[in-house]
C-alpha cells in the first residue's frame, strides 16, 4: 500500500508542476508581449510629435505659406511634406514596425486646425495615434 501511495503522490506533484509552469510561461509571454506593444506605441507617439513639431517649423517659417496648406500630406523619415494622394504608404521603418506617418491641414479661419496621424500594424490588427491642434498667427 505504501508504493501505490507514493506513486499516486508523485504523479500529484508532477501534475501540479507542470500546471505552474505553464502558468509562468503563459504570464511571461503575455508580459514580453505587453512590454513590444508597449516599445512600438511609444514610437508611434514620439514620431506623430515629431510630425507636429514638423508643420509648428513650417508655421513659425512663413505665415502665408503655412495658410496655403490644406488637406492630407505625407511625412516620411525625410521630414518633408508631401501631398498624399488618397492616403500615404508606410514610410517610416525603424526596429519597433513600419510606420505610416501624415499630416491633415484645416483652415478654419483664423486658425489652422492640423491633425498628425501615425499607423503602424500590431499583430493582426492596424493601430492608430493621433495629434490634433490648433495654430494661430501668433508673430
Amino acid at each position: 500500500m505504501q508504493k501505490g501511495q507514493t506513486l499516486v503522490e508523485a504523479v500529484v506533484v508532477i501534475g501540479v508542476v507542470v500546471l505552474l509552469v505553464t502558468g509562468l510561461i503563459a504570464g511571461t509571454t503575455a508580459a514580453l508581449r505587453s512590454a513590444q506593444s508597449g516599445r512600438t506605441r511609444t514610437q508611434a507617439i514620439s514620431l506623430a510629435q515629431e510630425g507636429m513639431e514638423i508643420v509648428r517649423g513650417v508655421r513659425d517659417s512663413n505665415w502665408t505659406t503655412f495658410q496655403a496648406y490644406a488637406g492630407l500630406y505625407c511625412v516620411g523619415s525625410d521630414h518633408a511634406l508631401a501631398l498624399g494622394v488618397g492616403s500615404c504608404n508606410p514610410n517610416i521603418e525603424t526596429s519597433e514596425a513600419t510606420f505610416t506617418r501624415s499630416v491633415t491641414f484645416n483652415w478654419q479661419d483664423p486658425k489652422m486646425v492640423v491633425t498628425v496621424s501615425v499607423s503602424y500594424t500590431e499583430g493582426e490588427g492596424q493601430k492608430d495615434v493621433t495629434l490634433t491642434t490648433y495654430f494661430t498667427q501668433w508673430k
